[in-house]
């Protein structure tokens, strides 16, 4: 589903805030057990499929009330009421609860796709389109939304097409939630001698378990990842760990994605499109795939010769380092040679940065400089309400007016089972319930930060910041949409989807924000201004090889998706990135069986973090210009993008943000100069 909002002429005087004047937190309650879920969805689905049946049934005039809000009640009274039942598969530990709440998460989608693929709600929907019945933007825009949806979800096939449809739908759908379930569950470890472990920091080290025999066992997640990558000295422990990280799950998920292309590709045609590329995109701002290679490609062709004298500059590195004069970096050396780097070059030690970016201290300055940007307030709740003891809560208030907007959750530390990378999810959406009043959202940031060494507290390395900073940015938009139905309340185009949040990571790339949100966890003092200079000129150090190799992952989604039903997905892997990027391949990883994205929605849609990243660097201008924290922009951010979220395609929302049409410019000058912008002081 897609989420709109109201018009920007209307937006100041949005229903929402006209109605329910204090309205209380959404309760859910988080403590269900297996049975619950199972016998709780079993009841909730079964109401709805009731209610679909009464509608379809109606007789006489179809009108936006009877059909179109008759449909978007159902729908969202349902995830209402299936909301902690659906999502507590991403963060539980229990095994039966997850699996009950996977299981609950299918059978409703089961019903969706039913539900979606109905000739005669299509036939409803559209009679309702043409009776003109419709009030305002919001019902206008809502009912094109459903129309579209079930267009593009079979509706309009015949009946034999649209049988086929539904049931590979389906089978698409539990697809894709084994493969995450399967990650999720992933328990893969390396063991490390002590003489390996040495060059680590020690607050990692002091959060592993002792191996039986000796050394060290080094959980291969997300978590690890960076540190691990980042400081380990010896290459056959790197070498060791970024194989065990590159083949997490390739046995099960491997089989699983090509069967979900083999799918996407019968279903696209299905439709009448040539790919599933074609299907995905024909609704975007890309339109096509054609569009979407021929910006990668020129951008690689830009970026590949610098990408090539950065890895040959690392390897002069690592040549010296070993004393091997014929040594080359593989894969596994880049980001620990890329940290050398920075640490010779620019003085920018990674591992004393992080001393300055306790977690606590880190989320109340983010939080803080939340507040002064988009004019709003956040208070720690006590205990917390949530899934689970670790997860801090806020709720969340609008600063001129005090009035409560909503709640936000930060489930910050892994579990066994639990998501394993970090993610926003918009979990409840911003919804005006039937007799008017405000039904207040919540949304929950799930990461997995590296859990704090014994007698000191977590620490964070920027990139983690940034990636903090990111993700609160979504967590803003899901907050502060202000549409009243669900399924415009929520999200924008999808090739835009991430430009707010991207355009938000370079705030922490600007002196005075790094001042603010920094305090050494022993003295408290903040980043030293010879560290913060460091870390800004450091801050595009191997940019065009990091970017190359998003082009490749972007290009790897786009051929999976445009090659037909039978992709051999490891060797189309190895064929892109030799193709795009100027790293040797190693031919014994199959990285696609744990990247989420190609089974999480990002499914001919990877292109769209670079796509999305040229609007946000030209929406970051006008803080530029502005100033960084200058309430009057921040507001204006929040009133023409974050509230409207896709009443409008991007390029109008951005017109009015900015006061004149996108250009692409800011983007491509990152990659054009050494230095950063800087923001007016």
């Amino acid at each position: 589903m897609t989420r709109i909002a109201l018009a920007f002429t209307l937006l100041l005087a949005c229903p929402l805030a006209a109605s329910a004047a204090a309205p209380s937190p959404t309760h859910v309650d988080w403590s269900l057990s297996a049975a619950q879920i199972k016998t709780s969805c079993k009841v909730a689905i079964g109401s709805a499929q009731t209610r679909l049946k009464k509608l379809l049934a109606l007789r006489g005039r179809r009108t936006f009330s009877n059909a179109v809000l008759a449909v978007e009640n159902l729908s969202s009274d349902l995830n209402d009421t299936t909301v902690a039942q659906q999502f507590l598969s991403t963060v539980t530990s229990d095994l039966s609860i997850q699996q009950a709440s996977l299981d609950c998460s299918n059978d409703e989608s089961s019903f969706f796709t039913d539900l979606s693929a109905s000739p005669q709600l299509y036939a409803a929907l559209a009679a309702a389109a043409r009776s003109n019945t419709a009030r305002d933007v919001y019902q206008t825009k809502l009912t094109a939304i459903w129309l579209d949806t079930l267009k593009r979800s079979g509706a309009g096939l015949s009946a034999p097409r649209r049988l086929e449809f539904v049931r590979l739908s389906k089978e698409l759908t539990d697809l894709q939630n084994k493969f995450a379930q399967n990650l999720g569950n992933d328990a893969t470890t390396i063991t490390i001698t002590a003489a390996q472990a040495a060059s680590l920091p020690a607050d990692f080290t002091g959060g592993l378990k002792a191996a039986p025999g000796g050394g060290l066992i080094v959980p291969v997640g997300e978590s690890t990842v960076t540190p691990f990558l980042q400081n380990e000295k010896d290459e056959a422990a790197r070498q060791t760990y970024y194989l065990a990280y590159n083949n997490r799950e390739a046995a099960a998920n491997t089989p699983l994605l090509e069967r979900a292309i083999a799918i996407r590709d019968r279903l696209a045609h299905l439709l009448g499109y040539e790919t599933w590329a074609a299907y995905q995109l024909s609704n975007r701002t890309a339109k096509t795939p054609g569009r979407v290679e021929n910006f990668l490609y020129g951008l690689d062709k830009t970026l590949l010769p610098k990408a090539q004298l950065e890895v040959a500059r690392l390897a002069v590195i690592k040549r010296n380092e070993t004393g091997n004069l014929s040594a080359v970096v593989h894969a596994w050396d880049v980001t620990y040679y890329d940290n050398v780097l920075q640490r010779m070059q620019y003085a920018v030690d990674q591992n004393q940065i992080r001393q300055y970016f306790p977690v606590q201290h880190t989320i109340d300055a983010v939080l803080n400089i939340y507040h002064r940007l988009l004019g709003v307030d956040f208070k720690q709740i006590s205990p917390t309400d949530a899934w689970n003891p670790d997860v801090l809560e806020y709720s969340v208030t609008d600063s001129a007016t005090g009035r409560f907007i909503g709640t936000t959750y930060f489930d910050l530390y892994p579990r066994p089972r639990k998501y394993p990378h970090f993610a926003n999810f918009p979990i409840l959406p911003v919804r005006r319930l039937s007799e008017g009043t405000y039904r207040p959202p919540f949304a929950s940031i799930v990461g997995n930060w590296p859990r704090p060494a014994p007698g000191q507290p977590a620490l964070l390395s920027h990139d983690d910041v940034v990636t903090f900073f990111h993700e609160f940015g979504h967590d803003m938009a899901a907050l502060l949409a202000t549409a009243p139905y669900e399924t415009l309340s929520t999200g924008f185009v999808w090739d835009f989807v991430e430009a707010p949040s991207q355009m938000l990571e370079n705030f922490v790339w600007q002196p005075s924000v790094l001042k603010q949100i920094s305090s050494n966890w022993q003295t408290g003092q903040p980043l030293p201004d010879d560290l913060i200079s460091s870390l800004i000129a450091s801050r595009y150090v191997d940019n065009a090889y990091f970017t190359t190799r998003q082009i490749m992952l972007s290009q790897i989604d786009m051929t999976y998706h445009t090659s037909g039903p039978h992709v051999d997905t490891t060797a189309v892997w190895d064929r892109v990135a030799a193709e795009l990027t100027p790293m040797p391949v190693s031919p014994e990883i199959r990285p696609q069986a744990s990247f989420g994205h190609l089974m999480g929605g990002y499914d001919a849609g990877y292109y769209g973090y670079l796509w999305s990243k040229v609007y946000a660097q030209d929406m970051f201008t006008a803080f530029l210009k502005g100033g960084l924290e200058n309430p009057a922009v921040g507001m204006r951010y929040r009133r023409d993008i974050l509230q409207p979220a896709r009443t409008y395609d991007p390029d109008t929302e951005v017109k009015r943000f900015l006061g004149r049409a996108m250009n692409p410019n800011a983007f491509y000058d990152e990659f054009n100069s050494p230095q950063p912008r800087s923001a007016k002081q």
